[in-house]
Protein backbone atom coordinates (compact mmCIF):
# COMPACT_ATOMS: atom_id res chain seq x y z
CA UNK A 1 0.00 0.00 0.00
CA UNK A 2 1.64 3.21 -1.10
CA UNK A 3 1.73 5.97 1.60
CA UNK A 4 -0.17 9.60 0.54
CA UNK A 5 0.94 12.35 2.41
CA UNK A 6 -1.89 13.77 4.00
CA UNK A 7 -3.00 17.76 5.46
CA UNK A 8 -1.85 16.82 8.92
CA UNK A 9 1.87 14.62 7.74
CA UNK A 10 4.03 16.60 9.39
CA UNK A 11 6.63 16.02 6.53
CA UNK A 12 5.00 18.35 4.49
CA UNK A 13 4.19 21.16 6.88
CA UNK A 14 7.97 20.96 7.26
CA UNK A 15 9.06 20.65 3.73
CA UNK A 16 6.31 23.50 3.01
CA UNK A 17 7.83 25.91 5.92
CA UNK A 18 11.10 25.44 4.61
CA UNK A 19 10.53 26.35 0.87
CA UNK A 20 8.60 29.44 2.20
CA UNK A 21 11.55 30.47 3.94
CA UNK A 22 13.95 29.56 1.36
CA UNK A 23 12.09 31.92 -1.11
CA UNK A 24 12.00 34.88 1.46
CA UNK A 25 8.84 34.47 3.03
CA UNK A 26 6.44 35.50 0.55
CA UNK A 27 2.99 36.09 1.71
CA UNK A 28 0.96 34.66 -1.42
CA UNK A 29 2.35 31.57 -2.24
CA UNK A 30 1.43 29.39 0.47
CA UNK A 31 -1.01 26.53 -1.90
CA UNK A 32 2.50 26.42 -3.96
CA UNK A 33 4.65 25.26 -0.91
CA UNK A 34 2.33 22.90 -0.11
CA UNK A 35 1.54 21.52 -3.46
CA UNK A 36 5.56 21.49 -3.83
CA UNK A 37 6.20 19.72 -0.10
CA UNK A 38 3.35 16.67 -1.50
CA UNK A 39 4.93 16.24 -4.46
CA UNK A 40 8.94 16.42 -2.99
CA UNK A 41 7.41 13.88 -0.09
CA UNK A 42 5.85 11.56 -2.24
CA UNK A 43 8.28 10.92 -4.44
CA UNK A 44 10.43 10.80 -1.53
CA UNK A 45 8.63 8.02 -0.67
CA UNK A 46 8.62 6.41 -3.77
CA UNK A 47 12.48 6.25 -3.49
CA UNK A 48 12.38 4.82 -0.04
CA UNK A 49 10.16 1.81 -1.35
CA UNK A 50 6.35 3.37 -0.81
CA UNK A 51 6.65 4.27 2.86
CA UNK A 52 7.92 7.22 4.94
CA UNK A 53 11.49 6.91 5.85
CA UNK A 54 11.70 6.95 9.82
CA UNK A 55 15.44 7.87 10.57
CA UNK A 56 16.65 8.76 14.72
CA UNK A 57 15.83 7.39 18.04
CA UNK A 58 12.32 6.78 17.20
CA UNK A 59 12.84 4.54 14.11
CA UNK A 60 9.89 2.08 13.72
CA UNK A 61 7.63 3.98 15.80
CA UNK A 62 5.25 5.23 13.11
CA UNK A 63 2.15 6.94 15.53
CA UNK A 64 -0.43 8.30 13.88
CA UNK A 65 -1.69 11.65 14.94
CA UNK A 66 -5.53 11.23 13.77
CA UNK A 67 -8.28 11.23 16.44
CA UNK A 68 -9.57 7.73 16.03
CA UNK A 69 -5.64 6.68 16.31
CA UNK A 70 -5.17 8.86 19.40
CA UNK A 71 -8.12 7.22 20.65
CA UNK A 72 -7.06 3.39 19.90
CA UNK A 73 -3.65 4.76 21.82
CA UNK A 74 -4.95 6.23 24.57
CA UNK A 75 -7.35 3.47 25.47
CA UNK A 76 -4.57 0.86 25.03
CA UNK A 77 -2.48 2.75 27.66
CA UNK A 78 -5.15 3.16 30.05
CA UNK A 79 -6.04 -0.76 29.89
CA UNK A 80 -2.27 -1.55 30.49
CA UNK A 81 -2.17 0.46 33.60
CA UNK A 82 -5.56 -0.79 35.05
CA UNK A 83 -4.30 -4.45 34.81
CA UNK A 84 -1.07 -3.17 37.04
CA UNK A 85 -1.75 -4.45 40.78
CA UNK A 86 -2.09 -1.33 42.63
CA UNK A 87 0.19 0.05 45.24
CA UNK A 88 -2.19 -0.13 48.04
Amino acid sequence: MEHTPGPDDPRVRERAYQLWEQEGRPDDRHLDHWAQAVRDIEEEDRRNGGGPRVTGPDAGLAVPDDAAARNQREAAQHLGQSALPSDG
